[in-house]
């Protein structure tokens, strides 16, 4: 939690929508200690932080958080996804659906998730970058919330239990890195190829793979935020593939073309996923372990029991099969 000069809160900018709350505003907040927090749906380090914003929020009843929906993909800016995914997560929280990205802009953000801590008065007090646990939030919240007048509480030792964290996992020191496949953030893919942006090409993947890359294999298009499969391939079995080099959970980002309802098929190290090993959105059908997608968002793929290192192979199994991003846990 980084303590800053402080100064008035910016006003939210650019708000199309607002869920679970009537519309709100920096004013009509004055006389509550508020946190700010920028997220996004499409990532695990916000996801992660909900429980405790969640916690927080039913502990202190004089904190207000808010949560500013911006977005990291052009597929969350529709506000339908936003509010699935809310209802997902049983997010209950005043959500923002800052679309344009403007309110996270007037904060100065250039991350996810972000969290701003406002004071009674409207002054920005503290930012905190990332995902925190309760131990660094609360002490804040409650020192803020007694300068208000506010008497203080015994500060909770430890996160709430929650089924976020049982599904997405948490981050460690030398866990696999997130990977965007899209050519507005990854330069090249593990093939000893060179892919045209936005025009079909055909993958030819040598079956050695080094960690932490991504290969193709098959008939794909590369796109500013994805990989889409293009059927009509001489490739039977086209497949995104990563070698990983340490992950308890593994999640991919995955949509379809057409928003219609997709499907796509997981292999762990060459076999279907055994059953103690299935993610939460992963099931078998016919002896192979299969996702069906539904709409853009982070798939639970795969588990493991402890981290290790492991090859993900993601083979569509609908023509409209669009892929994001890999994300570990």
């Amino acid at each position: 939690m980084q303590l800053i000069p402080a100064e008035p809160a910016p006003e939210f900018k650019g708000i199309t929508g607002w869920a679970n709350s009537e519309p709100l505003s920096i004013k009509s907040l004055k006389g509550k200690v508020v946190i700010l927090d920028c997220w996004t749906y499409t990532c695990i380090f916000c996801l992660r932080t909900i429980p405790v914003l969640r916690r927080l929020q039913e502990k202190y009843k004089d904190l207000q958080v808010v949560q500013a929906h911006s977005a990291e993909y052009q597929f969350a800016t529709d506000q339908e996804n936003i509010r699935r995914a809310l209802a997902r997560y049983g997010v209950k929280l005043p959500v923002a659906f800052d679309t344009a990205n403007k309110t996270w802009e007037a904060y100065g953000n250039t991350y996810w998730p972000k969290h701003v801590l406002i004071d009674a008065s409207g002054f920005v007090r503290y930012e905190h970058a990332g995902y925190g646990d309760i131990t660094e939030f609360e002490p804040v919240v409650a020192e803020l919330l007694e300068e208000a007048g506010q008497k203080p509480l015994d500060y909770d030792d430890k996160n709430p239990e929650d089924e976020i964290f049982d599904t997405y996992g948490m981050h460690y020191a030398s866990i696999a890195p997130e990977i965007c496949v899209g050519y507005s953030r990854m330069r090249r893919f593990g093939n000893n190829q060179t892919f045209r942006p936005d025009e079909p090409s055909v993958a030819v993947d040598s079956g050695t793979h080094f960690d932490n890359s991504v290969y193709l294999r098959g008939k794909w298009i590369w796109q500013r935020e994805r990989v889409q499969y293009a059927p009509g391939g001489k490739e039977t079995i086209p497949a995104i593939i990563m070698k990983y080099n340490s992950a308890r959970k593994v999640h991919g980002i995955i949509g379809t073309a057409d928003g219609r309802p997709g499907r796509c098929e997981v292999k762990l190290d060459g076999n279907s996923l055994a059953k103690e090993h299935l993610g939460r959105d992963a099931r078998l059908e016919g002896g192979a372990s299969v996702v069906d997608i539904q709409w853009p968002f982070m798939y639970n793929l795969a588990k493991t029991d402890k981290p290790g290192v492991h090859e993900i192979e993601i083979i569509p199994r609908s023509d409209n099969f669009v892929f994001y991003t890999f994300v570990f846990g």
